[in-house]
């Protein structure tokens, strides 16, 4: 019996050491795997820093390859898909994790209700940004594209109480949710509102030549006669 037990407990010393030995490699690897991934992330950031988006796109489409399950890899590269002009692929990249009825992440609502106003789909990009608010209600990105699609619609009246909520919580630069705000007024027929927001969205983004192109046509519509 004694005999017995020391080969009994050598097996089981055996295949501890087999085990950690196991256990190391498997960690090893995966250690080895989220550097890669640190290394590709970082190039893609170094590349669009340099105006190389499509080396940028490659190489996200790699990391969305390698953890294609993962969320976070989905939205930089859905993200990326759309800035692009990719809004397809984007959508099918992004859509099962959007559609998740147990989503948590606001900035992945975002992002593809953005996709589908992008699109012109706006009930599904309404939809998205419902869903956004919902689970941060001091965004002012899931307001903003809210506002979007609601104001294509001809929603106008809802779009400007969603711009405005999004404007009380926007961080960085204001010119987009300024100048869509001022566009949703002139829609409306507030004119001097709109022509006062437009100036407002020019003053913080002078370059933006849409924005002085809107800001053109909404200053010629106040001096047009009315139509009898």
């Amino acid at each position: 019996m004694t005999y017995v037990r020391k080969i009994l407990t050598g097996s089981l010393i055996i295949m501890s050491t087999a085990a950690l030995t196991a256990c190391q490699t498997t960690s090893t690897t995966g250690d080895n795997s989220a550097k890669i991934d640190a290394v590709m992330a970082h190039a893609a950031a170094d590349a669009k820093g340099r105006g190389n988006t499509e080396q940028s796109l490659a190489l996200l489409e790699q990391l969305y390859k390698r953890n294609s399950d993962n969320p976070k890899a989905a939205l930089e590269y859905a993200h990326a898909l759309r800035q692009a002009g990719y809004y397809n692929r984007a959508s099918l990249i992004l859509g099962p994790f959007a559609k998740d009825d147990n989503l948590e992440n606001a900035e992945l609502a975002i992002e593809y209700a953005s996709i589908h106003a992008a699109m012109g789909n706006y009930t599904d990009a309404e939809a998205a940004a419902r869903k956004a608010v919902l689970l941060d209600p001091e965004s002012g990105k899931a307001y903003h594209v809210l506002g979007i699609a609601l104001d294509a619609q001809g929603f106008h009246q809802p779009a400007q109480v969603a711009f405005e909520k999004g404007l009380e919580f926007w961080e960085g630069d204001p010119s987009p949710i300024l100048n869509n705000m001022g566009l949703n007024l002139a829609a409306q027929g507030f004119l001097d509102q709109a022509i006062e927001t437009l100036r407002k969205a020019l003053a913080t983004a002078p370059d933006r030549t849409e924005i002085e192109r809107n800001l053109r046509i909404v200053s010629a519509l106040q001096y047009q006669p009315p139509v009898e």
